[in-house]
C-alpha cells in the first residue's frame, strides 16, 4: 500500500510509473491526498492533507515516511495514535527543513 500526499496530481513525481508498478502487485493499492484536487484524481484520492484515518491500514505493517518535518510529525503521531508501534515507523526528513537546520 502506498500513501502519497502532494500539491496536485501534476506535481506527483513519477506518478504514472508508480501506478504501473503497483498494478503489477497482486494486492498493490495507492491512496493519494492532493491540496489541489483534479477532477480525474481517482476514487482513492482525497482532498487536503494526508489523514491516515481515512484508509484502512494493514495489520503488522512497517511504515516508511519521507517529507518535510511538519508532515512527518503529523503522520507519525497519527499512526501511533492508531496503535502502530513507533519501532515500525521509519522516517527521513526531505525538504527545506534540512537547509533551515543549518542556521538554527
Amino acid at each position: 500500500m502506498l500513501l502519497h500526499a502532494d500539491d496536485s496530481q501534476n506535481s506527483f513525481p513519477l506518478r504514472r510509473q508508480v501506478a504501473q508498478d503497483l498494478e503489477l502487485l497482486s494486492d498493490g493499492t495507492m491512496h493519494t491526498w492532493f491540496l489541489n484536487r483534479d477532477q480525474d484524481s481517482g476514487s482513492s484520492s482525497f482532498t487536503g492533507f494526508m489523514d491516515v484515518n481515512a484508509v484502512e491500514l494493514p495489520l503488522d505493517a512497517e511504515y516508511y515516511l519521507c517529507g518535510p518535518l511538519p508532515f512527518l510529525q503529523s503522520v507519525r503521531s497519527s499512526l501511533i495514535s492508531k496503535g502502530v508501534p513507533p519501532k515500525d515507523i521509519q522516517y527521513e526528513v526531505f525538504g527545506p527543513d534540512l537547509w533551515q537546520a543549518d542556521f538554527q
